[in-house]
């Protein structure tokens, strides 16, 4: 498939599939999204769709798939062939009934000319089928063009997690970059604004952006930093308890999915998997 070439694909309900198994024959839905990157079913019966490349929100109708563009962001830095761009995105509870506001990821160059994540809060108009009046929540997050992770959901505690990875450090042409995933902000840090040791966490965030009194305290400090000690956890979901789950891209073995509590360490780069040593052992190359 041709890159900036995507596919929707549905299950039909009904008829009798390739396998001869009923209500089991898939069908393209939409096509020509550019690299589709999260997708939510929204409380008005559309697919919303961030598309990686080329920095679009778009609605897609789960009918008879034709597509809205309701998005699009001039200032989106997306690397051909890389896990850089228009990321995650959540929806609040309330979208459509009180709170207006969508919740959106992406990766921008700052003065300085350097890749940062930015998380920006949009207010959308349902009769205009538009989002607009964007509000930064957190800039200047660390970015890369791999393993940024950036998956972006709403709490039923009323917080935004945010997922951001150990940026490819120590593997490829990034191998003489340190793994940060275990290094904990320091208190000068956060009253800076210097995100560089977010690397490798999960975040948790306010609405408005700041950080939540309750967050844990890691080495004395309270910052955004809710876990650490992650690799690439490119999924991230609530279960129906309140538990909050992760699923993390291993390095070409032991991928995971764990159960996130607040504090908690996942070990990376030092333990990937089971802390067994069946198949992984830690090389510091960007020593």
């Amino acid at each position: 498939m041709p890159v900036g070439l995507a596919l929707l694909v549905s299950m039909s309900c009904g008829g009798d599939g390739a396998g001869g198994t009923e209500g089991s024959k898939p069908r393209v839905l939409a096509q020509g999204l550019a690299n589709p990157w999260e997708l939510i079913w929204g409380p008005d019966d559309q697919l919303w769709v961030t598309e990686k490349s080329d920095g679009e929100v778009t609605l897609v109708s789960p009918e008879d798939g034709s597509t809205t563009t309701i998005l699009a962001i001039p200032d989106v830095v997306a690397t051909m062939g890389a896990q850089d761009g228009l990321l995650g995105m959540a929806l609040h509870p309330e979208l459509l009934t009180g709170e207006p506001y969508v919740y959106l990821a992406y990766t921008y160059r700052d003065d300085d000319e350097q890749l940062r994540t930015k998380l920006v809060r949009y207010t959308y108009d349902p009769d205009a089928r538009t989002l607009d009046e964007p509000v930064e929540l957190l800039a200047g997050l660390p970015a890369s063009n791999d393993h940024n992770s950036g998956r972006l959901v709403f709490g039923p505690d009323g917080k935004l997690y945010y997922t951001i990875g150990d940026q490819g450090n120590n593997q490829f042409d990034r191998f003489c970059e340190p793994i940060l995933a275990q290094r904990l902000p320091t208190a000068d840090e956060v009253a800076a604004g210097d995100w560089t040791a977010y690397q490798g966490k999960v975040l948790r965030l306010e609405l408005d952006g700041s950080v939540p009194e309750d967050n844990p305290e890691l080495d004395g400090v309270r910052s955004h930093v809710y876990s650490y000690g992650h690799r690439n956890a490119q999924g991230l979901v609530f279960g129906p308890d309140g538990a909050l789950y992760a699923a993390e891209h291993g390095p070409k073995s032991d991928d995971e999915v764990n159960l996130i509590e607040a504090g908690g360490n996942y070990g990376w780069p030092h333990v990937a998997g089971y802390a067994d040593d069946q198949g992984y052992s830690y090389a510091n190359w960007s020593a």
